[in-house]
């Protein structure tokens, strides 16, 4: 058991891409152990059998779209329409077109790709320090897997069969609740030194404005709608929710905004496709390398060695959140969450706390991975964007790291946070 866990964070300290690091760790192990290695091809092709998983390259393709279209400069001008008076000015449309984003991508990764690509210069311009124009791209994105829809909730109704229409409207109040403390630290910030926080650009408020950009905007800001509202009443599944929103995302382009050309179509089926296969590819191998934890009993290990120190939910909670923030910092959202998932929530049902209630907690915790080192996927996107040095954003990042473990331990410790509006729909 030690050995195959021993090898895999040896290949990921080597550089190894993780879905061929957890694919070599499985081989070795099936080989050591004379089994026979076609097992690890059909574990591998299983994992990547699934309808409902379907549904991440649906809502990938969906966001290239939507992104390819002019989608996001509508989102942005909008939210400085709506925020951009306020102290921090371009800080607040930075995180509010985050969480608007947040409905269209359901990606950390596009979130910040998309949003950072856009605003860091024109934060940097407007006079904001360059590191902290980053860092709050990077802080926002986090809600990017948050506010459904969401690929991670995606997955995680795909393991433990709970429903993704009630997951993704668990993740509504949490997201608002992690960009609202965001907008707080930055307007605080704003105020204590405008000459960095501020900017020297300012836009006046202005009603007709605002509604005009609104109704520009509008068309995208409907997606989210119609992704969660044809879910939840059983018109159409989470997987097809994802083919409609990217004929959605099409019609769009091609008829309302009319700026999804030719060669952009090209370019984004092939980005698509590209993160696509990343995706799937460690969705799969993943898959092998869980089925061997599971021939050593290793979810039943952990099982009895968190139950040994205590039956309290409570504590119980807390020593699978710091399990899973150590599990994080070494690996991307969608690997730990596929590996630690299967092990984590037999724990948690056994202990009597609400499947929802767990997945939330468990997202928030993989999420916070993304924006911690030394793994940290979502900040060396950012700094890729900024062109900034990894340790300048982690300076300005501390504070916004903060705020989301507060919030995460808010949405553990409080469920009606995230179980109030799915019980409502119930």
């Amino acid at each position: 058991m030690w050995m195959i866990i021993g090898i895999f964070f040896l290949m990921l300290l080597i550089g190894v891409p993780v879905a061929f690091g957890v694919g070599i760790s499985s081989m070795l192990y099936l080989a050591l152990n004379g089994k026979d290695l076609v097992i690890l091809t059909q574990r591998i092709f299983a994992g990547g059998d699934s309808f409902t998983l379907m549904a991440i390259p649906l809502f990938i393709f969906a966001g290239e779209i939507m992104n390819a279209c002019g989608v996001t400069k509508r989102i942005v001008g909008f939210a400085n329409e709506l925020v951009g008076f306020i102290p921090g000015g371009l800080a607040h449309v930075n995180i509010l077109a985050s969480m608007l984003f947040a409905g269209v991508s359901g990606s950390t990764s596009a979130d910040v790709a998309s949003i950072g690509g856009m605003l860091i210069g024109s934060m940097d311009e407007a006079g904001f320090d360059r590191d902290y124009a980053t860092a709050v791209t990077a802080a926002s994105a986090t809600i990017g897997s948050i506010i459904p829809p969401s690929i991670l909730m995606v997955l995680y109704s795909s393991i433990t069969g709970i429903s993704v229409g009630k997951l993704f409207m668990a993740g509504v109040i949490p997201g608002i609740l992690v960009g609202v403390s965001q907008m707080i630290y930055a307007f605080i910030k704003a105020k204590k030194n405008p000459a960095k926080y501020d900017g020297d650009v300012k836009v006046k408020f202005d009603f007709k404005r605002m509604v005009k950009s609104f109704i520009n905007a509008l068309p995208a800001l409907v997606m989210p709608l119609i992704i969660i509202g044809g879910i939840l009443s059983g018109v159409f599944t989470a997987t097809e929710a994802g083919a409609i929103a990217g004929a959605y995302g099409l019609i769009i382009g091609i008829f309302v905004y009319k700026e999804f050309t030719f060669e952009g179509a090209i370019k984004t089926v092939l980005s698509a496709a590209r993160t696509s296969g990343m995706t799937m590819l460690i969705v799969a191998s993943t898959t092998a390398f869980g089925y061997c934890l599971a021939i050593e009993k290793f979810p039943e290990q952990v099982s009895a060695l968190l139950t040994g120190i205590s039956t309290n939910p409570n504590v119980l909670m807390l020593l699978m959140i710091i399990a899973m923030c150590i599990i994080g910092m070494f690996m991307d959202t969608t690997s730990a969450a596929i590996i630690m998932v299967p092990i984590f929530y037999p724990i948690a049902a056994a202990a009597g706390i609400d499947g929802i209630h767990f997945g939330m907690v468990m997202v928030l915790t993989f999420i916070l991975g993304g924006i911690t080192p030394p793994v940290g996927v979502t900040l060396y996107i950012a700094t890729a964007v900024a062109k900034i040095k990894f340790t300048n954003l982690l300076k300005e990042m501390w504070p916004f790291i903060l705020l989301f473990i507060a919030v995460m331990f808010a949405v553990a410790y409080c469920p009606a946070i995230c179980l109030t509006i799915p019980n409502m729909l119930a």
